[in-house]
Protein backbone atom coordinates (compact mmCIF):
# COMPACT_ATOMS: atom_id res chain seq x y z
CA UNK A 1 0.00 0.00 0.00
CA UNK A 2 1.30 3.24 -0.80
CA UNK A 3 2.14 6.15 1.27
CA UNK A 4 -1.65 7.68 2.75
CA UNK A 5 0.49 11.56 2.11
CA UNK A 6 1.66 10.64 -1.68
CA UNK A 7 -1.35 11.17 -3.52
CA UNK A 8 -2.35 14.53 -2.37
CA UNK A 9 -5.63 14.76 -4.66
CA UNK A 10 -7.22 12.50 -7.18
CA UNK A 11 -8.95 13.28 -11.09
CA UNK A 12 -12.42 13.06 -11.22
CA UNK A 13 -14.01 12.32 -14.17
CA UNK A 14 -17.54 10.94 -14.62
CA UNK A 15 -17.58 9.36 -18.20
CA UNK A 16 -13.57 8.75 -18.02
CA UNK A 17 -12.33 5.49 -18.82
CA UNK A 18 -9.08 4.05 -18.14
CA UNK A 19 -8.69 1.97 -20.71
CA UNK A 20 -9.89 3.76 -23.37
CA UNK A 21 -9.37 7.17 -22.01
CA UNK A 22 -7.31 9.93 -23.48
CA UNK A 23 -5.11 11.04 -20.37
CA UNK A 24 -4.41 14.52 -21.63
CA UNK A 25 -8.56 14.76 -21.84
CA UNK A 26 -8.75 13.89 -18.36
CA UNK A 27 -6.22 16.43 -16.96
CA UNK A 28 -7.59 18.68 -19.12
CA UNK A 29 -11.22 18.17 -17.76
CA UNK A 30 -11.46 16.20 -14.53
CA UNK A 31 -12.20 17.80 -11.35
CA UNK A 32 -9.66 17.91 -8.26
CA UNK A 33 -10.55 16.33 -5.29
CA UNK A 34 -8.94 16.20 -1.60
CA UNK A 35 -10.50 13.63 0.65
CA UNK A 36 -11.95 15.80 2.60
CA UNK A 37 -13.74 16.80 -0.67
CA UNK A 38 -14.65 13.22 -1.99
CA UNK A 39 -18.53 12.34 -2.60
CA UNK A 40 -19.67 8.72 -2.36
CA UNK A 41 -21.07 9.73 -5.86
CA UNK A 42 -17.28 9.73 -7.28
CA UNK A 43 -16.55 6.18 -6.38
CA UNK A 44 -15.05 4.55 -9.49
CA UNK A 45 -14.56 7.32 -10.96
CA UNK A 46 -11.52 8.95 -9.52
CA UNK A 47 -7.98 8.53 -10.99
CA UNK A 48 -4.60 9.54 -10.34
CA UNK A 49 -3.01 12.35 -11.05
CA UNK A 50 0.25 11.01 -12.75
CA UNK A 51 -0.55 7.06 -14.05
CA UNK A 52 -4.56 7.90 -14.31
CA UNK A 53 -5.05 4.58 -12.70
CA UNK A 54 -8.32 4.27 -11.11
CA UNK A 55 -8.32 5.47 -7.45
CA UNK A 56 -10.46 5.02 -4.00
CA UNK A 57 -10.65 6.43 -1.17
CA UNK A 58 -9.86 4.46 2.35
CA UNK A 59 -11.87 4.66 4.60
CA UNK A 60 -14.73 5.96 1.99
CA UNK A 61 -17.15 7.52 4.35
CA UNK A 62 -15.19 8.25 7.04
CA UNK A 63 -12.37 10.97 7.59
CA UNK A 64 -9.79 8.93 10.20
CA UNK A 65 -9.72 5.16 10.03
CA UNK A 66 -10.20 2.93 13.35
CA UNK A 67 -7.07 3.65 13.94
CA UNK A 68 -7.27 7.50 13.61
CA UNK A 69 -5.02 7.73 11.10
CA UNK A 70 -6.49 10.42 7.96
CA UNK A 71 -8.05 8.85 5.06
CA UNK A 72 -6.12 8.66 1.88
CA UNK A 73 -6.22 7.73 -1.52
CA UNK A 74 -4.92 4.40 -3.12
CA UNK A 75 -4.23 2.54 -6.57
CA UNK A 76 -6.98 -0.36 -6.69
CA UNK A 77 -5.38 -3.89 -7.58
CA UNK A 78 -6.88 -4.63 -11.13
CA UNK A 79 -4.37 -1.85 -12.88
CA UNK A 80 -0.70 -1.58 -12.04
CA UNK A 81 1.14 1.00 -14.52
CA UNK A 82 4.23 2.15 -13.49
CA UNK A 83 3.97 4.85 -11.19
CA UNK A 84 6.27 6.55 -8.65
CA UNK A 85 2.82 7.38 -6.26
CA UNK A 86 3.11 3.80 -5.10
CA UNK A 87 5.96 4.25 -4.06
CA UNK A 88 8.31 5.86 -1.45
CA UNK A 89 11.56 6.18 -3.16
CA UNK A 90 12.26 8.91 -5.40
CA UNK A 91 14.12 7.01 -7.85
CA UNK A 92 13.09 8.31 -10.69
CA UNK A 93 11.56 6.75 -14.17
CA UNK A 94 13.36 5.32 -17.12
CA UNK A 95 12.06 4.48 -20.73
CA UNK A 96 11.81 1.12 -22.61
CA UNK A 97 12.57 3.19 -26.00
CA UNK A 98 13.08 6.78 -26.86
CA UNK A 99 9.67 6.02 -28.75
CA UNK A 100 8.23 5.64 -25.35
CA UNK A 101 9.73 9.17 -23.65
CA UNK A 102 8.77 10.95 -26.92
CA UNK A 103 5.25 9.78 -26.01
CA UNK A 104 5.70 10.76 -22.38
CA UNK A 105 6.49 13.76 -23.79
CA UNK A 106 3.82 14.38 -26.24
CA UNK A 107 1.45 13.28 -23.28
CA UNK A 108 2.68 16.11 -21.19
CA UNK A 109 3.43 13.08 -18.36
CA UNK A 110 7.65 14.26 -19.23
CA UNK A 111 9.52 17.63 -19.31
CA UNK A 112 13.08 17.63 -21.01
CA UNK A 113 14.66 20.57 -19.35
CA UNK A 114 17.50 21.99 -20.93
CA UNK A 115 18.36 25.02 -19.17
CA UNK A 116 16.05 27.96 -17.38
CA UNK A 117 16.57 31.15 -18.90
CA UNK A 118 18.75 33.59 -17.43
CA UNK A 119 17.77 36.54 -19.16
CA UNK A 120 14.25 38.12 -19.18
CA UNK A 121 12.52 37.26 -22.14
CA UNK A 122 11.71 39.89 -25.14
CA UNK A 123 7.78 40.50 -26.01
CA UNK A 124 6.78 39.34 -28.96
CA UNK A 125 6.39 41.74 -32.03
CA UNK A 126 3.17 43.13 -32.44
CA UNK A 127 2.02 45.61 -35.24
CA UNK A 128 0.77 48.35 -32.84
CA UNK A 129 3.16 49.61 -31.12
CA UNK A 130 1.41 49.36 -27.87
CA UNK A 131 2.70 47.95 -24.71
CA UNK A 132 2.56 44.34 -24.65
CA UNK A 133 -0.17 42.80 -22.09
CA UNK A 134 0.10 39.25 -22.85
CA UNK A 135 1.72 36.36 -20.31
CA UNK A 136 5.29 36.27 -20.38
CA UNK A 137 7.07 33.54 -22.32
CA UNK A 138 8.33 30.83 -20.23
CA UNK A 139 8.82 27.56 -22.07
CA UNK A 140 11.45 27.73 -25.69
CA UNK A 141 11.95 25.09 -27.61
CA UNK A 142 15.59 24.15 -27.06
CA UNK A 143 17.75 21.79 -29.46
CA UNK A 144 17.32 18.50 -28.98
CA UNK A 145 18.85 16.67 -26.38
CA UNK A 146 20.78 13.61 -25.35
CA UNK A 147 18.98 12.38 -22.30
CA UNK A 148 20.28 9.15 -20.62
CA UNK A 149 16.74 8.03 -19.53
CA UNK A 150 16.85 4.17 -20.98
CA UNK A 151 16.20 1.37 -18.91
CA UNK A 152 19.55 -0.12 -20.23
CA UNK A 153 22.86 0.95 -18.69
CA UNK A 154 24.45 4.05 -20.45
CA UNK A 155 21.04 3.92 -22.92
CA UNK A 156 20.75 7.87 -24.22
CA UNK A 157 17.69 9.14 -26.45
CA UNK A 158 17.48 12.15 -28.36
CA UNK A 159 14.59 13.74 -27.31
CA UNK A 160 13.15 17.43 -27.68
CA UNK A 161 13.75 20.02 -24.96
CA UNK A 162 12.75 23.05 -22.96
CA UNK A 163 14.25 26.09 -22.00
CA UNK A 164 11.79 27.28 -19.49
CA UNK A 165 11.42 29.13 -16.27
CA UNK A 166 10.71 28.59 -12.28
CA UNK A 167 7.73 30.60 -12.68
CA UNK A 168 6.39 28.41 -15.73
CA UNK A 169 6.70 25.20 -13.13
CA UNK A 170 4.63 27.44 -10.67
CA UNK A 171 1.70 28.23 -13.16
CA UNK A 172 0.12 25.19 -12.93
CA UNK A 173 1.78 23.75 -9.89
CA UNK A 174 -0.56 21.30 -9.00
CA UNK A 175 -0.89 19.36 -12.58
CA UNK A 176 4.01 20.19 -13.20
CA UNK A 177 4.17 18.65 -9.54
CA UNK A 178 3.72 15.08 -10.70
CA UNK A 179 4.84 15.73 -13.60
CA UNK A 180 8.70 13.94 -14.66
CA UNK A 181 11.39 16.53 -15.26
CA UNK A 182 15.27 15.69 -16.56
CA UNK A 183 16.99 18.58 -15.09
CA UNK A 184 20.58 19.64 -16.86
CA UNK A 185 22.96 17.57 -15.65
CA UNK A 186 20.88 14.47 -14.18
CA UNK A 187 20.91 10.73 -14.97
CA UNK A 188 17.45 10.36 -14.83
CA UNK A 189 13.79 12.10 -15.23
CA UNK A 190 12.50 12.58 -11.87
CA UNK A 191 9.01 14.20 -10.45
CA UNK A 192 8.59 17.90 -9.66
CA UNK A 193 7.56 16.94 -6.06
CA UNK A 194 10.84 14.91 -5.57
CA UNK A 195 13.29 17.53 -6.98
CA UNK A 196 12.17 20.38 -4.72
CA UNK A 197 14.18 20.77 -1.72
CA UNK A 198 13.26 22.58 1.83
CA UNK A 199 16.12 24.82 2.78
CA UNK A 200 15.60 24.10 6.35
CA UNK A 201 17.37 20.75 5.59
CA UNK A 202 20.06 22.11 3.77
CA UNK A 203 23.43 22.15 6.07
CA UNK A 204 26.06 22.64 3.38
CA UNK A 205 27.21 24.44 0.17
CA UNK A 206 26.40 22.54 -2.54
CA UNK A 207 28.04 23.46 -5.95
CA UNK A 208 25.63 21.12 -8.00
CA UNK A 209 22.15 23.56 -9.23
CA UNK A 210 18.94 22.05 -7.76
CA UNK A 211 15.16 22.97 -6.94
CA UNK A 212 14.87 24.71 -3.35
CA UNK A 213 11.99 26.14 -1.64
CA UNK A 214 11.37 28.72 1.25
CA UNK A 215 9.29 30.53 2.74
CA UNK A 216 10.46 34.43 3.44
CA UNK A 217 11.27 36.11 6.96
CA UNK A 218 12.61 39.77 5.77
CA UNK A 219 13.72 41.16 2.33
CA UNK A 220 14.89 44.65 2.18
CA UNK A 221 17.52 46.15 -0.64
CA UNK A 222 20.68 46.51 -0.02
CA UNK A 223 21.35 49.90 -1.70
CA UNK A 224 19.04 52.93 -3.24
CA UNK A 225 18.50 51.90 -6.67
CA UNK A 226 16.24 48.82 -8.57
CA UNK A 227 19.41 48.10 -9.69
CA UNK A 228 21.23 47.22 -6.27
CA UNK A 229 20.72 43.56 -4.61
CA UNK A 230 17.42 42.90 -2.81
CA UNK A 231 18.65 40.57 0.36
CA UNK A 232 15.56 38.11 0.76
CA UNK A 233 15.96 36.04 4.02
CA UNK A 234 14.25 32.52 4.80
CA UNK A 235 12.94 30.86 7.65
CA UNK A 236 15.87 29.20 8.42
CA UNK A 237 16.87 27.00 11.81
CA UNK A 238 20.12 28.21 13.46
CA UNK A 239 22.56 25.51 13.69
CA UNK A 240 26.06 25.41 12.03
CA UNK A 241 24.73 28.61 9.59
CA UNK A 242 22.29 30.84 11.36
CA UNK A 243 21.00 32.43 8.49
CA UNK A 244 20.01 31.48 4.67
CA UNK A 245 19.14 34.05 1.70
CA UNK A 246 18.32 34.70 -1.55
CA UNK A 247 20.23 37.22 -3.33
CA UNK A 248 18.57 39.00 -6.35
CA UNK A 249 18.16 42.10 -8.36
CA UNK A 250 15.62 44.28 -6.77
CA UNK A 251 14.04 45.08 -9.86
CA UNK A 252 14.09 41.77 -10.88
CA UNK A 253 12.64 40.51 -7.29
CA UNK A 254 10.07 43.50 -7.89
CA UNK A 255 9.01 41.96 -10.86
CA UNK A 256 8.57 38.58 -9.52
CA UNK A 257 6.41 40.22 -6.76
CA UNK A 258 8.91 40.34 -3.59
CA UNK A 259 9.55 43.47 -2.14
CA UNK A 260 10.11 44.77 1.29
CA UNK A 261 6.26 43.10 2.19
CA UNK A 262 6.48 39.61 1.28
CA UNK A 263 6.86 38.06 4.30
CA UNK A 264 5.68 34.75 4.28
CA UNK A 265 5.56 34.22 0.78
CA UNK A 266 6.51 30.69 -0.61
CA UNK A 267 9.75 31.17 -3.19
CA UNK A 268 10.87 28.17 -5.17
CA UNK A 269 14.19 28.92 -6.69
CA UNK A 270 16.79 26.86 -8.62
CA UNK A 271 20.57 27.48 -8.13
CA UNK A 272 23.84 26.32 -6.18
CA UNK A 273 24.04 27.30 -2.41
CA UNK A 274 27.59 28.72 -1.43
CA UNK A 275 28.13 30.54 1.89
CA UNK A 276 27.76 34.07 2.68
CA UNK A 277 29.40 35.41 5.71
CA UNK A 278 27.95 32.83 8.79
CA UNK A 279 25.12 32.06 6.50
CA UNK A 280 24.14 30.23 3.12
CA UNK A 281 22.88 31.45 0.13
CA UNK A 282 21.23 30.94 -3.72
CA UNK A 283 22.92 34.16 -5.48
CA UNK A 284 23.54 35.22 -8.99
CA UNK A 285 20.64 34.16 -10.05
CA UNK A 286 18.55 34.36 -13.28
CA UNK A 287 15.46 35.92 -14.36
CA UNK A 288 13.83 32.53 -14.84
CA UNK A 289 15.16 31.00 -12.02
CA UNK A 290 13.12 32.21 -9.10
CA UNK A 291 9.50 32.79 -8.72
CA UNK A 292 6.73 32.95 -6.12
CA UNK A 293 5.00 30.11 -5.59
CA UNK A 294 0.64 31.03 -5.35
CA UNK A 295 -1.13 30.50 -1.85
CA UNK A 296 -3.01 27.72 -2.78
CA UNK A 297 -0.37 25.27 -4.05
CA UNK A 298 1.64 25.94 -1.34
CA UNK A 299 0.05 22.83 1.04
CA UNK A 300 1.40 20.96 -2.18
CA UNK A 301 4.36 20.97 -1.23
Amino acid sequence: MEDNNLIKFAYYLDDWEFETGNKKVLKKEAEEVTTTEYLAEMKGHIFCPECSAPLFKSPENKEFDTNGRKAFFAHGRKYSPDCNLRVKKAEGKRYGSEELAKKAIEDEELVIVKGFMKAKPVPPKIDNPQEYQGDPVEDVNGRLADVPIGRHNGESFSLPSKITTVRGLCRNFNKNIYKYFHLPGRKNAIQLKDLLIDIKTVQNADVVPRLYFAKVKSSFNCGPTPQNIRQIMFEYPRGEYVDFCLKAIDLSSREHGIDDNSKGKVVIMYGTVTESGIGLCIEGIGWGEFAVLAEKYIELL
